[in-house]
């Protein structure tokens, strides 16, 4: 908590009534006698002159800066936050200036408040609205915070009491202690513009929106923050979705509390979600069209880019005009890349269109958005959107003036200002990023985990180096360095005591090369240094398998039983003796010929682990699927048994919510 101190000054006097100390000028509390016409504290005279001046500047309503109403660009230029952060210390030295009557400084507090009605003036004549909407708001109320702090201050400077004084203080505190937490709020949302805005190399803004996502969630690492994305993602659309997408969920709600509306955005997620949901058929087809995930991945890619065009464009700019021409191309690629494919998977999903989408995907795209915008059920999902913007500027049809731009039509002319072609670019990447979120989450549910999205930042133009020094670095290690030697990757880095590291291994692995086929891992954490080694490809099959399926699972435990830690395997062999087990038993429900085809599977896996008792008990068990009663496999089925009951105890690096099999 800040504090600032100033001291104020009382005059005393013996009244001539009782015969106690009174304060100079005041009527006695003692005996009620009034002050005479002589007893002049000059002091306290001089400080009420200064402070009523100050009260009256304070108390002037808003004025309309001289260029009028500031549009995003204008503003972010204006570096009124920067501003308001002198405007603090200037402020108080004023206040303690006019506390203690000095005469050189008699303008000063008059001075400070005048400035901070200029700003409140600017912020409030700012346009709240994207991209700059989230900045407008928290210093439209951090202004409302320092104006009620200063008028506390100044009635503390104008009171005729000690306590009067204090108890305005008091006031003049808690408005500061929240002006505070406002400050640190705009600040946040000031940082993530400007990385926005001013950041051109792609890896930087990826690790620096990863590491504004967990700060927002106040985690430590990207483990949690999906686990928690996925928990907000299903208070949204009341379903966690799949493994990964807690993390895309999460880093587009920072997205939009900073650049867009976050309430409009979960709005649209939600009801896209409903629409896309209710024609899995619809959607199945679609993820087994390779044209419609080309088309996906590649309205990605034009996604990203053309916002991040669009924040360039604003902060390029001094003027709206200059923003506003400049957004204009971003708006026609909108449309006709990522808007026209998600146009097309809205109407197909909600049965307005029934043609392949081979076929559709050839259509004018102006029309699928505008049929989108035109269906009942869709009405809200793709605003902001603008095929006037789009068809307009392909065909030279927009004229441009100081304020605005007019467009023409067929049959008529439609002026558009600048503020709203800025505040509809942003709402339609808004829009476009809620229903491509909607469409994963959907598709994720089905099983297509990962649509469209494997390899996306190497498109990006981010190395695996670089994603893997960002992966790390968001999961709490530090000092990273990654030694290639052709096919054989050795990092090595200091981790913190908390983090599990073969979570960490197979958080990895999407990341690295597709060639890469062996991975060494030497971590310095606090209990010493430990070394984790083993090949990728067991962790390939294992994403490769369908989500959920047995395959996926077999695959996830052969890639355990692949690697070693500290030259020991990963896993117990009490406790792979255990699962293994549990996996026959279960497994001897089924039809022989499946029970048999499992337990060869679970025997390999047996083999692999280098466990011959375990390979022993699993061949009794298949010989006694066989043959039944004769199989004279007893002794094997006993110690099956036997291994069901061992402590179920992982290894010790397991933490409880994170175990992948149980």
């Amino acid at each position: 908590m800040t504090m600032y101190a100033f001291k104020l000054a009382f005059s005393q006097i013996i009244c001539s009534g009782c015969g106690i100390k009174r304060i100079r000028g005041i009527e006695c509390s003692d005996c009620g006698r009034s002050p005479e016409p002589w007893e002049i504290d000059t002091a306290t005279l001089a400080r009420r002159q200064a402070t009523a001046r100050a009260q009256a500047v304070l108390s002037q309503p808003d004025t309309l800066p001289a260029a009028g109403h500031m549009g995003a660009t204008e503003f972010l230029h204006a570096d009124v936050f920067a501003r308001l952060s002198e405007w603090m210390s200037v402020f108080f030295q004023a206040a303690a200036a006019t506390a203690e009557a000095k005469e050189q400084t008699a303008e000063s507090l008059e001075v400070a408040v005048s400035d901070l009605i200029e700003l409140r003036g600017m912020v409030h004549s700012a346009d709240a609205r994207r991209p700059l909407g989230a900045l407008v708001k928290v210093l439209r109320e951090l202004l409302g915070e320092l104006e009620s702090m200063v008028d506390a201050y100044l009635a503390a400077l104008l009171a005729t009491t000690p306590l009067q004084a204090q108890n305005q203080a008091v006031t003049a505190q808690r408005h500061l202690d929240r002006a505070a937490e406002l400050a640190h709020r705009a600040n946040t949302v000031a940082d993530t513009v400007e990385l926005l805005t001013k950041e051109r190399d792609v890896a930087q803004i990826q690790a620096g929106l990863l590491e504004r996502t967990l700060q927002a969630y106040q985690l430590p690492d990207l483990l949690s923050l999906d686990t928690a994305g996925r928990d907000a993602l299903q208070q949204v659309t009341s379903s966690p979705g799949t493994h990964g997408l807690g993390l895309l969920f999460a880093t587009y709600h920072v997205l939009a509390q900073n650049l867009f509306d976050p309430d409009e955005f979960c709005d649209v997620l939600r009801r896209a979600c409903t629409v896309f949901r209710s024609n899995p058929s619809v959607l199945r087809t679609l993820a087994a069209t390779p044209a419609f995930e080309e088309d996906f991945k590649r309205a990605l890619l034009e996604l990203f880019d053309g916002s991040m065009e669009a924040a360039h464009a604003v902060d390029n700019a001094v003027h709206s005009r200059q923003a506003g021409r400049a957004l204009l191309g971003i708006a026609s690629a909108l449309v006709e890349g990522p808007g026209q494919v998600i146009a097309t998977a809205l109407l197909l999903a909600c049965g307005r269109k029934s043609a392949a989408y081979t076929n559709l995907r050839h259509k004018n795209a102006t029309e699928l958005v505008s049929a989108v915008q035109q269906e009942t059920a869709l009405q809200g999902l793709l605003d902001g959107l603008d095929n006037d913007l789009r068809t307009g500027r392909a065909h030279a049809l927009v004229h441009y003036e100081e304020d605005f731009a007019v467009i023409e039509r067929k049959s008529t002319t439609r002026t558009v200002t600048w503020a709203d072609v800025i505040d509809g670019v942003f709402r339609g990447h808004e829009s476009v990023l809620a229903c491509q979120l909607a469409l994963l989450q959907a598709l994720g549910e089905l099983g297509f985990t990962g649509f469209g999205l494997d390899g996306l930042w190497r498109n990006l133009g981010i190395t695996a180096e670089q994603m893997t020094t960002t992966l790390l670095e968001t999961m709490n290690c530090q000092d990273i360095a990654i030694t290639v030697d052709r096919k054989r990757w050795h990092i090595e880095a200091r981790a913190g005591s908390d983090t599990p590291l073969p979570t960490l291994i197979a958080m990895l692995q999407p990341f690295l090369p597709k060639d890469l086929e062996e991975l060494v891992f030497t971590a310095h954490q606090h209990d010493g240094t430990h070394v984790l080694a083993g090949p990728t490809a067991p962790w390939r099959e294992q994403r490769e398998a369908p989500a959920g399926s047995d395959a996926q699972l077999m695959a996830f435990v052969r890639a355990q039983l692949s690697w070693t830690y500290d030259d020991a395997a990963w896993l117990p062999t009490n406790f792979v003796r255990r699962w293994m087990a549990m996996q026959a038993a279960q497994t001897l429900e089924a039809t022989p010929a499946q029970a048999v085809a499992r337990l060869r599977s679970l025997r390999e896996l047996a083999i692999l682990a280098k466990d011959e008792v375990l390979v022993w008990a699993l061949s009794g068990v298949i010989r006694h699927t066989r043959l039944g009663q004769g199989s004279d496999a007893a002794a094997e089925l006993n110690q099956l048994r036997t291994w069901c009951s061992l402590p179920a105890a992982g290894p010790k690096w397991w933490q409880t919510d994170q175990r992948p099999f149980r």
